[in-house]
């Protein structure tokens, strides 16, 4: 998810129908510039090199979404939905919508992965062994970062872990679900905002790490240089 404000004018976005790197294409409607899905870069037109501003988001289904926001309402769209990517995605040997051949096996090619980076790196977490753990802590670049999948009907959500240039470590509280606590001052953060609610640091924020649900390949396809955490 990008802000689709940039030098102080508001863009318009539309698909181009077009892929680089098996990543979707998309296109403002003010200057026709091609922008990349997965860095949100501009790599043809007239703002070709800027790149737009990453709002952290949530990759859930409704029933996990609604356990962390149950007062959210949604925007529902007529019709039964469907993709023409069905049998696409469910065929794990296909990478890439004309097929390429990958040659980093660290993980099968459709394996699906929680993509997180930073300006100076960028590191893969196998979205099935996070949902085993239920909470990760680990670095990307100089940036420390926690994934927490308090249940299985949760969505993963990610944090910097720094909070007023100290790092802390966590762990999820045992009697609350949508919480964990941190074990330098025993504070509990909010999974749903990452406020803290109690605790010495009550108040304090944590900030969202950007965060991407993708297959390996997908990411590696940006990403050639990444780290990878698995269980």
């Amino acid at each position: 998810m990008y802000a689709r404000q940039l030098g102080g004018r508001v863009l318009s976005f539309g698909v181009s129908g077009m892929l680089f790197r098996d990543g979707l294409v998309m296109y403002d409607r003010e200057t026709d510039t091609l922008w990349t899905q997965v860095d949100g870069k501009a790599v043809k037109g007239s703002l070709m090199g800027r790149k737009l501003e990453i709002v952290p988001s949530v990759h859930a289904t409704w029933k996990q979404w609604k356990q962390l926001y149950p007062e959210s309402v949604v925007l529902k769209k007529r019709g039964i939905p469907r993709s023409s990517y069905d049998a696409y995605n469910r065929d794990p040997n296909r990478a890439g919508i004309r097929g390429r051949r990958i040659g980093d096996r660290r993980l099968p090619p459709k394996e699906r992965v929680i993509g997180v980076r930073t300006e100076e790196a960028a590191t893969a977490f196998v979205e099935k062994d996070v949902r085993e753990a239920r909470l990760v802590q680990g670095e990307v670049g100089s940036v420390p970062v926690v994934l927490v999948a308090a249940g299985s009907d949760h969505p993963i959500v990610t944090f910097n872990r720094r909070v007023s240039g100290r790092v802390l470590s966590f762990r999820l509280a045992q009697s609350a679900l949508l919480v964990m606590e941190d074990t330098e001052t025993g504070s509990r953060w909010s999974l749903a905002d990452g406020k803290a609610i109690s605790g010495s640091l009550k108040g304090a924020q944590l900030e969202r790490a950007p965060a991407y649900p993708a297959f390996w390949f997908g990411w590696l396809g940006y990403f050639p240089n990444t780290g990878l955490w698995k269980r």
